[in-house]
């Protein structure tokens, strides 16, 4: 039984109470009774209303992605997970049920499956340029639109934040400068 039909069925259990107290449908001392009913399914409809919803998990958006793409082509969760673990599909969807936490990814992905998630932020870096503050601030790396690298000041609309896979591609001198983290807004 879910939470609201547990509540559906304490207010109709409440009227039913209040209907016999209000058109004498009992006895004086069994209305008393009935008063004390009431009092009791009120205060159970308001334990029931606290009652905690499952918490959404965070999963990556990769997993969120594949979620949203078995429930679109109908799949069941059995189904979504078979191909998951397929030892024939090596995929990133594969490797995060294998991940060193496999088990609780596991547990995530049904989870989400079953209760909504929220879809974790990749962290985004700055790479700071070292002894390069002009006037105008700290330098840091910054990419054209056809993907060449410059130092800049930072400004909110040149493209300076980038994800470790981002990183990963820039060359390799850029490896061994010092990313700044970047705070979630």
């Amino acid at each position: 039984m879910t939470k609201e039909e547990v509540l559906e069925k304490m207010e109709e259990e409440k009227e039913s109470v209040k209907s016999k107290i209000l058109y004498g449908q009992s006895s004086n001392s069994s209305a008393n009774g009935c008063g004390w009913c009431f009092d009791v399914i009120n205060h159970a409809i308001d334990l029931v209303e606290q009652l905690d919803e499952p918490k959404k998990v965070i999963i990556p958006e990769i997993i969120a992605n594949d979620i949203k793409y078995h429930k679109k082509h109908g799949s069941t969760l059995r189904g979504a997970l078979g191909s998951a673990f397929d030892q024939d599909a090596e995929s990133n969807v594969y490797y995060w049920f294998f991940a060193a936490d496999g088990d609780e990814n596991v547990r995530k992905y049904i989870s989400a499956w079953d209760n909504g998630y929220k879809v974790e932020k990749e962290k985004k870096y700055r790479v700071k340029l070292p002894g390069m503050i002009g006037s105008n601030g700290q330098q840091y790396i910054s990419k054209s639109m056809d993907d060449k690298l410059f130092a800049c000041a930072y400004r909110d609309y040149l493209e300076q934040e980038f994800t470790k896979e981002e990183l990963e591609k820039f060359p390799n001198w850029v490896q061994q400068l010092e990313f700044e983290e970047i705070e979630d807004d």
